[in-house]
């Protein structure tokens, strides 16, 4: 969160012979720095799934755990791989949960986002999301990630400088950084989800900066934040690791202010890295340093629109305190020069790419020769009275692409469609607003005649949904004719009516994992085995469980007996607590194939994990369930 500063801060800093790396945003509380993960808070009352007993066996029901322990139970996985992303975590809800659905809005935002489809969180912009999939973080729960910082800056995204475009400049930095680095995978993933959650403040004023402080209390708080929290936790680090590191990036122009912060961060890095504290001490610098220097990685454009972004912020909060008027977007920008010059020499220059490197350059000589108020007064003055482009807003969008690519190459219709949505939601222009259609239908025609033609095609009632029936579409792989019988087949048409688009989407994407699911296991044999399977696809299917990781989970877990090596029975559940069976495994779909991997046992003395798995898949195989079929 680190804008332009004028000479008196530079001084301060300067005085506290502090590198800029190390500078770190507005006061967090001493007794925030040792603050813990804790416990979920909320739990969902969906119903647990009723056991299949096989070979005769009666199992009793489950007996589902109501909350989370800070240790997590989440599933076992390899450091940086975690589990594999799987489309089929949910499924049609009878009407009677859809009418559930219109609940009050305090108990629905407690909930699980809605996932973002893969095509809006592609490209340049989602840098830090992509990097994140390639260290094994599941697309549902980086979709989830992206859906959580959408909806925590208030304010016009286009006047401010601590908007959504920042947090994502310093995660996309931060992953561009650690991908250079020789560090373990998990400790990258912790890297950038502090980065992405470093301004997470929905609470402040609108157009105001986001308060380190408030955005520890938030991620301590908020249910959705902790959920959030608790399903990275599963690649080895704790919410208490990544609330330390987001406390590195606290800043006060106050000496004594800023010697107290910089204390504030050692000591929560000492509780949060007891065994390295001197990586977390490094790693905050570096965090820090992400978070002065992104802006100015890029384009001029956006430097300079960032610049007097925090201009405007700063009035703001200068005429809330009754401190007059405040710097003028003239003052703040003849400021910046001498900052950037200030990051320049901070050793952590070094980790910049060469292409970033590059920028730097470019736009620091810009801001080198505009160092009074006068030399910004053309810049900032009226522009001369002119006839208007035919769509301003088509023009802002095309260089806000341009300015993504750099003139390396011309983005493709997919990228160019994909960067609108996040020059829409930088600009606050409601993406389903006739404002965004226009610009979409001139900047990208022969798409939006294409998609018109498909509208045409869908039954009326859908018509109005086409947008959303079409991403959908393109998201899972499937045309749109299929979306469109999978709605009508499970009886949506009639709820239309009485959902708002989240929810249909919701409904859509339900009814889409139920049909995929029942078609992968409608082919197995009619046995124990071909009935185990259909269990695991109906729990996995179904938003069963008591807690946020129950419902949130993208696999079930498979309760089994044996005797040494042999099979005996087993049953499929989203309870992780359960520890009267041998082994407890836990399944995931992985493309047209069912992932197995070995979660807890439960009885001393057994085999490895590994001979488990293999006895159970030899199981399988010889009841007829494809070797294809198994990964």
């Amino acid at each position: 969160m680190r804008p332009p500063r004028l000479i008196p801060l530079l001084l301060a800093l300067v005085a506290l012979a502090l590198p800029v790396g190390a500078q770190i945003k507005t006061n967090a509380g001493a007794d925030a720095a040792a603050g813990s993960a804790g416990q979920v808070g909320s739990s969902f009352n969906s119903g647990g799934v009723a056991p299949i007993a096989l070979s005769g066996a009666q199992v009793s029901p489950l007996s589902l755990s109501p909350a989370l322990a800070p240790s997590l139970s989440a599933p076992a996985a390899s450091l940086g791989q975690g589990l594999a992303p799987s489309a089929l975590s949910r499924s049609v809800r009878p009407a009677a949960s859809i009418e559930e659905k219109s609940a009050p809005k305090a108990a629905a935002a407690s909930q699980t986002p809605a996932e973002v489809p893969a095509t809006e969180i592609a490209g340049p912009p989602a840098l830090f999301l992509v990097e994140l999939q390639k260290l094994g973080v599941p697309e549902a729960l980086t979709a989830r990630l992206y859906q959580f910082l959408s909806n925590r800056h208030p304010g016009e995204q286009s006047l401010v400088y601590h908007g959504l475009g920042h947090s994502r400049e310093v995660a996309n930095l931060t992953a561009s950084i650690v991908t250079g680095q020789n560090i373990p995978a998990e400790k990258k993933i912790l890297m950038i989800l502090s980065a992405a959650l470093h301004d997470v403040d929905p609470d402040r004023e609108a157009n105001s900066p986001a308060r380190v402080s408030a955005t520890l209390v938030h991620l301590d708080k908020n249910d959705e934040a902790r959920a959030l929290l608790v399903d990275f936790g599963r690649y080895g680090f704790t919410a208490a690791q990544v609330k330390a590191l987001i406390m590195a990036t606290d800043f006060d122009p106050d000496p004594v202010k800023m010697k107290q912060i910089q204390e504030n961060f050692a000591k929560a890095a000492a509780a949060a890295f007891p065994s390295e504290p001197e990586w977390a001490l490094a790693w905050g610098k570096k965090l820090s340093f992400s978070d002065q220097i992104s802006t100015y990685v890029s384009s001029i454009d956006m430097a300079r629109d960032r610049v007097t972004g925090f201009a405007h912020e700063k009035r703001l909060e200068a005429a809330a305190l009754g401190k007059g008027p405040g710097l003028t977007d003239a003052q703040m920008l003849a400021g910046t020069f001498k900052f950037l010059n200030f990051l320049k020499q901070n050793p952590n220059f070094a980790l910049l790419t060469p292409d970033q490197r590059e920028n730097f350059d470019a736009v620091l000589k810009y801001f080198e020769s505009r160092q009074t108020p006068e030399a910004w007064a053309s810049e900032s003055s009226p522009v001369p009275a002119r006839a208007p482009p035919v769509n301003p807003d088509l023009a802002s969008a095309q260089r806000y692409i341009k300015g993504i690519f750099g003139g390396v190459r011309a983005p493709t219709e997919r990228e160019s469609d994909s960067l609108l949505g996040d020059w829409l939601d930088e600009k606050g222009i409601p993406r389903d607003s006739n404002r965004a259609r226009e610009v979409r239908a001139a900047l990208l025609p022969a798409k939006t005649k294409a998609e018109a033609d498909v509208t045409y095609k869908l039954v009326a009632p859908l018509r109005r949904h086409s947008a959303l029936i079409i991403r959908i579409a393109a998201q899972r792989r499937v045309s749109v004719i299929h979306v469109e019988s999978v709605i009508v087949n499970r009886g949506l048409l009639q709820y239309l009516d009485s959902m708002s688009e989240s929810q249909f989407e919701e409904q859509i994407g339900l009814a889409l994992n139920s049909a995929e699911l029942e078609a992968a296991v409608s082919k197995y044999p009619d046995n124990a085995q071909g009935e185990l399977m259909r269990g695991v696809a109906s729990a996995m299917s179904t938003k069963g469980g008591k807690s946020v990781e129950e419902v949130a989970r993208d696999g079930v877990f498979l309760y089994a007996d044996f005797n040494g090596g042999t099979f005996l029975r087993g049953y499929a559940s989203r309870d992780p607590d359960i520890q009267s069976h041998t082994i407890a495994f836990y399944v995931t779909r992985k493309g047209d194939q069912w992932q197995i991997d070995g979660y807890r046992q439960n009885k001393s003395g057994r085999m490895s994990d590994a001979s488990y798995i293999d006895a159970l898949k030899a199981w399988l195989r010889a009841g007829r369930i494809p070797a294809a079929d198994l990964r």
